[in-house]
């Protein structure tokens, strides 16, 4: 999940904002706070790395053997329960080891941890629209149609524009992802621009579209409450609304978004 008009993201926010909490609480609880400092730190580095690998490990044929793409965190592609496992046993041991910051280390992780935690409810909490919604979107040949689909697959729709530099990065992707899906439905529906304006960037990125759909007046991102481009909804085959990812995907990411919202649904032909 991203957020704000550079598309930072709010998963990587939030988890610096916990580890700078926790730096504080260390700073506050007194005796060892340096040393404690660094073990939280410590900590979150090596459950990162962990959780990368294992992501990376996962989905290691989207890669293709582009080793820069494994290393670029920014597709926030981790897995989370071995970075956390990880990152859980080195503090630990380091706590176990080291008499003198465990009072500092164990009040800063507690409070690192809740603030954490309740920042990541809270952030999965802001859909604005349950279901899809009853708005009507254009071809690029001007004929009005409905938004919703009544084919019973899920439905994934990517909000996006021309303009928006993630949305540019991402669109080969989801392009490549489109043809190659079985099982679901995924629609782009462009925001605000001209159908020349469209035409001509699908064209000087020689990239082919299905389901192509244009919202000159943001309708769609009004309804759901977008602020930011790229957004990305999933929808179920009954058209309800199960998770808003906002900035762009990586393949790795993506196929992880299907796997874990569309259990089993989704076939991917490479």
């Amino acid at each position: 999940m991203n957020i704000g008009p550079f598309s930072f993201p709010v998963a990587l926010f939030i988890l610096l904002t916990s580890v700078a909490i926790a730096v504080v609480v260390a700073r506050i609880a007194g005796q060892g706070a340096s040393d404690a400092e660094r073990v939280i730190v410590n900590s979150v580095i090596v459950g990162l790395v962990v959780g990368r690998l294992s992501f990376v490990a996962h989905y290691l044929p989207a890669y293709k053997g582009d080793v820069p793409k494994m290393l670029d965190f920014r597709d926030q592609g981790f897995d989370l329960l071995p970075g956390v496992v990880s990152g859980a046993l080195l503090l630990l041991w380091m706590v176990a080891r080291r008499a003198h910051v465990r009072r500092a280390t164990i009040f800063a992780a507690l409070a690192g941890v809740f603030s954490w935690s309740v920042a990541t409810a809270f952030a999965g909490t802001g859909s604005e629209s349950a279901y899809l919604p009853a708005v009507n979107v254009v071809d690029l040949n001007g004929k009005v149609q409905p938004l919703a689909r009544n084919d019973g697959k899920p439905l994934v729709i990517n909000l996006w524009a021309s303009w928006c530099a993630p949305c540019r990065s991402e669109m080969p992707v989801l392009a490549q992802a489109q043809r190659e899906l079985h099982g679901v439905d995924l629609e782009f529906v462009n925001q605000g621009e001209s159908p020349a304006t469209v035409s001509d960037f699908l064209a000087s990125q020689r990239l082919s579209l299905q389901n192509l759909e244009l919202d000159p007046s943001l309708a769609v991102a009004r309804e759901v409450g977008a602020r930011v481009f790229p957004t990305t909804l999933f929808y179920d085959g009954t058209g309800k609304l199960v998770a808003v990812h906002l900035g762009p995907f990586s393949r790795a990411t993506f196929e992880s978004a299907l796997d874990i919202l569309y259990p089993g649904a989704i076939v991917v032909r490479r």
